[in-house]
C-alpha cells in the first residue's frame, strides 16, 4: 500500500554524473522523515529488562545513581508495561523477575538491597536478562534489554556477543551502556552492532538518571514496525560503503536479494528523528543524457493505521554529460555527512593501528580526523582529538576517556549536555 506517512529525499553528492568509460563513484543522502506519521500509541506495553553491574568498582556514588534510575524507571512504567532486573559481579542474580509493575514498592525495595562487590562477569548476567525478558508472551509491544557496566569482563567476551545475538534474532533489541573510562568500549559496539540496538558513553554516574529516563520515554515512542529500507539497484551497479549517519552514525550491511535488490531491516522506528543514511557507490559507464540510477522503497507497519504494509518510494535520475559540463563542487548536505562520515572512519582505523603497534600510521589518520572534524564545524572534537594524537606520539597509547570521547563523539553520540566536567 502506498503512502506519504514517511518522506523520502535522495540527495545527490552532484546534479549529474559525468560521461567515462571508467565506473565513477557516487554519493547519495538518503533521508526519511516520519513527517504524516502520527504520533505513538501510548498505549503500545514496553518489556524493559535492565542488566546492572553491581562489581566493586560500581560502589559508592554509581550504584546510588543506578538505583535512583531504576527507582524512577518503575515510577514511570504503565499497568501494561513488563519490568524486570538481573544484577551480575562474577555471578549474577534475579533481584526483580519480569513482572507488571503492580507492586511498585516491593520492587524498588527490591532495588535497595542491591550491594557491589567483586569482580566483572557479564556473560552470565545477559543470560540471565535475555531469559526474563522473554518470559511474557506478548502479541504487541516492545521489549528491549539495558546493560550498564563499569569495567571490563574478562573471559566471556565472545559469549556476551553471541547472547546478544540471540536476543536481537527475537527482536529484542539492546542498549549497551557504559559509565566511566576504564570498560572495553569495543565490546560493547559489537553487542550493540545490529537493528534496534545502540551503545552510549555516559561520562559521570550523574547522569545515568537522565539516561535510563531517556531510553523509557524513547520505548513508549514507538512510530513504526518491521521498517525495511530496500535499493533497487543498477545491475552493475555495486555498493561500496553504507552508513547510517543519523540519529548516530554507524556501518550498516544491506543483503544482496537479486542481482539488482538490496535490502536492510531496520526493526522499529523509535522517536521522531529521521533515519539519514550515506550511500557510497559505484556505476558503471552510462551513455549520454538522464538515467535512472536507483529506486529507493521503504516499507514500514503502522497499527493504528493500516493492517496492511506501508510503502514509501522515489526513483533516483540523473542526467550523464560530458566532462567539461560537471561541477566540482559536492552538495553541502552531502559534504556536511561525507566529512563527519570520513572522521569517523579515520578515527576507527587509527585505532586498529594502534593494535597492530603501528603508531605512527594511528597518529596520522587521527590528525586527519581532527582535520575532518574542524573542517565540518566540531571544533571542541577536533581538539581532542590532536590531544590525544600527540598523545598517542609521544607515549604510545591514548587516555581510556579520550579514546571513548572520540569514538563516540565522530558517532554524534556525545552531545553538548553530556561532556565529560559536565
Amino acid at each position: 500500500m502506498s503512502s506519504n506517512m514517511v518522506q523520502l529525499r535522495v540527495t545527490p553528492g552532484r546534479p549529474a554524473l559525468m560521461q567515462s568509460q571508467d565506473p565513477q563513484i557516487v554519493y547519495m543522502l538518503i533521508e526519511a522523515s516520519p513527517t504524516g506519521i502520527p504520533d505513538a500509541d501510548i498505549n503500545l506495553p514496553v518489556n524493559l529488562g535492565f542488566i546492572l553491574d553491581r562489581s566493586s568498582s560500581m560502589r559508592g556514588e554509581r550504584l546510588f545513581q543506578v538505583k535512583e534510575a531504576c527507582n524512577h524507571v518503575v515510577n514511570q512504567l504503565g499497568r501494561q508495561d513488563y519490568f524486570s532486573l538481573v544484577s551480575f559481579n562474577d555471578r549474577a542474580e534475579v533481584v526483580v523477575p519480569c513482572q507488571r509493575p503492580g507492586d511498585k514498592e516491593q520492587i524498588k525495595r527490591a532495588i535497595g538491597m542491591i550491594e557491589a562487590r567483586g569482580g566483572t562477569e557479564m556473560a552470565t548476567g545477559m543470560q540471565m536478562g535475555l531469559q526474563e525478558v522473554s518470559r511474557p508472551m506478548m502479541s504487541r509491544g516492545i521489549s528491549r534489554l539495558v546493560l550498564l557496566t563499569d569495567g571490563r569482563t574478562y573471559g566471556d567476551e565472545s559469549r556476551c556477543v553471541e547472547i546478544a545475538r540471540r536476543a536481537q534474532a527475537k527482536g529484542i533489541g539492546i542498549t549497551a551502556l557504559g559509565v566511566g573510562s576504564e570498560w572495553n568500549e569495543d565490546l560493547m559496539e559489537t553487542i550493540a552492532a545490529a537493528e534496534n540496538s545502540r551503545t552510549e558513553y555516559i561520562t559521570n554516574a550523574q547522569q545515568i538518571v537522565t539516561v535510563f529516563s531517556e531510553e523509557l520515554q524513547r520505548l513508549h515512542n514507538v512510530l513504526a514496525h518491521k521498517v525495511d529500507l530496500r535499493l533497487h539497484m543498477h545491475p552493475l551497479a555495486e555498493i561500496r560503503s553504507l552508513y547510517r549517519v543519523r540519529p548516530f552514525i554507524t556501518p550498516v550491511t544491506a543483503q544482496a536479494h537479486s542481482e539488482t535488490l538490496w535490502r536492510l531491516g531496520l526493526g522499529e522506528w523509535i522517536g521522531r528523528d529521521e533515519q539519514i543514511f550515506l550511500l557510497e557507490m559505484v556505476m558503471p559507464p552510462l551513455p549520454l543524457g538522464p538515467q535512472t540510477i536507483m529506486r529507493v522503497e521503504l516499507s514500514y507497519e503502522v497499527p493504528s493505521v493500516s493492517s496492511q504494509p506501508l510503502l514509501s518510494q522515489v526513483d533516483v535520475q540523473l542526467p550523464v554529460k560530458p566532462a567539461d559540463q560537471i561541477r566540482a563542487d559536492v552538495d553541502g548536505v552531502v559534504k556536511h555527512w561525507l566529512e563527519r562520515t570520513v572522521a569517523y572512519r579515520l578515527q576507527a582505523s587509527a585505532w586498529e593501528q594502534v593494535e597492530q603497534g603501528n603508531i605512527e600510521e594511528a597518529t596520522k589518520k587521527l590528525r586527519m580526523a581532527g582535520t575532518r572534524l574542524l573542517e565540518s564545524g566540531q571544533t571542541a572534537l577536533a581538539e581532542t582529538v590532536q590531544e590525544e594524537a600527540t598523545r598517542l606520539l609521544r607515549s604510545g597509547a591514548a587516555s581510556d576517556e579520550g579514546r571513548k570521547q572520540i569514538k563516540y563523539g565522530t558517532r554524534g553520540l556525545i552531545s553538548s549536555e553530556r561532556t565529560v566536567g559536565k
